[in-house]
């Protein structure tokens, strides 16, 4: 896991020369989640969560775009509004790392269970080598084909920890089989679009 510790410590000289942490945490409570805090790698994605608890989240979002986009190496934010999820996921799809281009999605929400934070809490330091090198193998077959989005990690790792899932094919039967919120129906939608095609 040489390689994806690299890119590990990579994400967080990303994290800290852009004050990230800091910023959001002037309006709540932020951490990094997803593949950066455990360790998971296969693509440069950073996902920050920010459960937002002083200020309206609509001006915390404008005051936030307009900070971000002076700070040197962003040239454009992506907004999307969840207001169904009381949040608003703001995208830097391209930030210059070392390594290569690297995508930082910021999510501000008031509803602490939209977070990642539990997940993190819940798998931080307990997953076994077999298991994360499961996932990791699970999530180099989907961001290959182009498919490693929309909460698909998630579900890998609830599949591997919670569901004894070691390879591709079982999580595939794991996807059948488990009854999935309607969120991840949504989620995985998109997927069941591309494998028709």
């Amino acid at each position: 896991m040489t390689d994806d510790s690299n890119l590990r410590e990579e994400a967080e000289r990303i994290v800290e020369t852009l004050d990230i942490l800091d910023l959001l945490n002037a309006y709540g409570h932020a951490r990094v989640v997803g593949s950066v805090a455990l360790d998971l790698i296969v693509k440069r994605d950073i996902d920050i969560h920010a459960l937002v608890l002083l200020g309206d989240l609509m001006e915390t979002t404008q005051h936030l775009i307009a900070v971000l986009l002076r700070m040197e190496g962003i040239k454009e934010i992506r907004v999307t509004d969840y207001h169904e999820q009381d949040s608003i996921k703001l995208g830097i799809d391209e930030y210059q790392g070392e390594s290569g281009p690297w995508s930082i999605d910021l999510w501000l929400t008031t509803n602490v269970s939209t977070t990642g934070f539990a997940l993190v809490k819940a798998l931080e330091g307990k997953l076994d080598e077999a298991q994360q090198d499961a996932i990791l193998n699970i999530k180099r077959h989907y961001h290959i084909r182009g498919l490693l989005q929309n909460g698909i990690s998630n579900l890998i790792y609830r599949a591997v920890a919670e569901g004894g899932v070691e390879n591709l094919a079982e999580f595939e039967q794991w996807l059948s089989k488990t009854r999935i919120k309607r969120l991840d129906k949504d989620n995985l939608q998109w997927l069941d679009d591309k494998k028709a095609t």
